[in-house]
């Protein structure tokens, strides 16, 4: 640690923010876990420990306390057409202590700086409370959905398409070659998912007791279509409730994956026929989930929609110069940013779906709004005509809007399949 890595808040000289060390993790990671209500668990800690990047967490200390923390996970992103790297932001709290003294302000200025100099043109991460982090430029960038469905009303309309394929239980520690390549290949056709490299795989897999709460162990099923090829996988926990009223266990899908619709239909139709279960649930689904579309009656399958990914545009040129478009763009933007001003100006998008190119201009704007607007709409989950109607993006050029609307959507809705 150098003393260039230490930095004092503004007016509060007792007050010093820095990177902590690998010794430091269990002090930082005890204070993450009490911010978020919970006691530490020494399987969580081990398992945290093998994806947290001690250079690229922040801490602040009174004293010899920490008193705020933030991280962050050095990932890629799939944004429309390709691939950014991506400042996972995580465990951002501070301790009740010290609120409304500037120390979040301090952090998430310090680390969108220092994501700046290492070259990510993109931050992202879930938000616990809404309302705090659109004040740092993040928007809403991803819907996401609590899926349940009642495994008796959930019959597939006619003619739905599950293949000749067939399944195979596998074993967690052998399963991770399958799912790795099955997720790869799944991953490119949606915007939001992250990579998964092997210490990500690890991390996504761990099964501590504690985090059951009274269900199974993980459960891996692989499915491999009529010439052998394996084209999707399902993980998934089972939680038996037993009562004079009849079974109600359901199965807790913890991941799921599918290169093509057969598969898709497929993997749902096991987990709906499990013996001895009632309902079949997914804390992450995707917004527009394909499930509604296969089964007869629509209303089988609940989804609660909410927030997901949120989304910060750290390098205006570098972002939308990397994802492409779905139809041709040429559009001014001015964009304004108090938090990262460097940002702040006017910028010149031109691309289509084979590439694009975004550079500072004096031309007028046709179209102004704010980074938190610009990090809403860049995966294509929320569009830019819909912030319109909200009144927080205004269109200098009649027709600008539309055609740039058209131009950022998607045809699936972004999502992302796991929080960090």
């Amino acid at each position: 640690m150098t003393s260039i890595d230490t930095t004092v808040l503004p007016g509060q000289p007792q007050l010093t923010m820095r990177p902590v060390s690998a010794e430091e993790f269990p002090a930082f990671i005890r204070v993450v876990v009490e911010l978020f209500g919970e006691d530490v668990n020494d399987d969580d800690t081990a398992s945290d420990r093998t994806v947290f990047e001690p250079e690229r967490s922040l801490a602040v200390f009174d004293g010899d306390d920490i008193v705020g923390t933030t991280a962050i996970f050095s990932r890629r992103l799939r944004v429309p057409g390709g691939d950014v790297p991506v400042a996972g932001v995580t465990m951002v709290g501070v301790v009740s202590t010290h609120r409304r003294r500037g120390v979040a302000t301090a952090m998430m200025r310090r680390q969108l700086s220092d994501v700046h100099d290492a070259g990510e043109p993109v931050a992202a991460l879930w938000a616990s409370e809404a309302a705090i982090y659109p004040h740092f430029g993040y928007g809403m960038g991803t819907r996401q959905a609590l899926l349940r469905v009642t495994s008796a009303d959930a019959r597939y309309r006619p003619g739905v398409d599950t293949g000749a394929g067939q399944f195979q239980q596998v074993r967690l520690e052998a399963a991770k070659p399958a799912l790795a390549e099955i997720y790869a290949a799944a991953r490119v056709h949606t915007a939001g998912w992250l990579d998964r490299p092997p210490v990500w795989w690890n991390y996504e897999l761990a099964d501590s007791e504690h985090r059951r709460h009274g269900a199974t162990r993980l459960r891996i099923v692989v499915h491999e279509d009529e010439a052998g090829a394996r084209d999707g996988y399902a993980v998934y926990r089972v939680k038996a409730d037993w009562s004079s009223e009849g079974i109600k266990s359901e199965v807790q899908v913890r991941d799921l994956a599918a290169t093509g619709p057969a598969a898709y239909a497929a993997i749902w139709r096991y987990l709906l026929d499990l013996d001895l279960t009632a309902t079949v649930a997914k804390r992450l689904a995707a917004a527009d989930e394909p499930l509604q579309h296969l089964v007869a009656d629509s209303r089988s399958v609940r989804l609660t929609l909410g927030d997901g990914l949120w989304v910060r545009v750290v390098d205006v040129a570098a972002a939308l110069s990397a994802r492409r478009y779905s139809a041709p763009i040429d559009v001014v933007v001015d964009t304004s940013d108090d938090f990262c001003p460097w940002n702040a100006g006017r910028y010149r998008l031109s691309g289509d779906d084979t590439g694009a190119a975004c550079a500072r201009t004096d031309d007028p704007a046709d179209l102004t709004l704010t980074s938190t607007e610009l990090g809403a709409a860049y995966l294509g989950g929320v569009s830019l005509a819909e912030l319109a109607a909200a009144g927080r993006v205004r269109e200098h050029t009649l027709g600008s809007l539309a055609r740039a609307s058209t131009a950022f959507s998607t045809g699936r809705a972004p999502w992302c399949p796991e929080v960090f």
